[in-house]
């Protein structure tokens, strides 16, 4: 599923509401032993625990981080190597205050 749904400003549209079933899911499966996880919804930003349930409640009532798309802080392994946009440098030279 697309995760377009995180941008939905409408949280009772059945795209947004399936996207909280879907997170939800994701983040009990990467944390099968937790009874708490970090709560992505704009209030808390990743910062605060909550139960998963009231996870659920927060994204409904509070809408979910829109730039949090890649569930890092959930268990959803990032490929650094695609996703940067960054040119590779091999050869950095030092930065040297002509002053000193």
């Amino acid at each position: 599923m697309s995760r377009r749904w995180i941008q939905n400003p409408n949280r009772c549209a059945d795209e947004y509401l399936d996207g909280i079933e879907e997170f939800i899911e994701f983040a009990r499966r990467h944390n099968p032993s937790a009874t708490r996880i970090r709560c992505p919804c704009r209030r808390c930003n990743n910062t605060f625990w909550e139960t998963i349930e009231n996870v659920g409640f927060h994204l409904v009532r509070n809408g979910m981080i829109e730039t949090y798309s890649i569930w890092n802080l959930h268990g959803e392994q990032v490929d650094h190597a695609s996703s940067s946009n960054a040119p590779r440098v091999d050869n950095v030279e030092p930065i040297v205050d002509p002053n000193d």
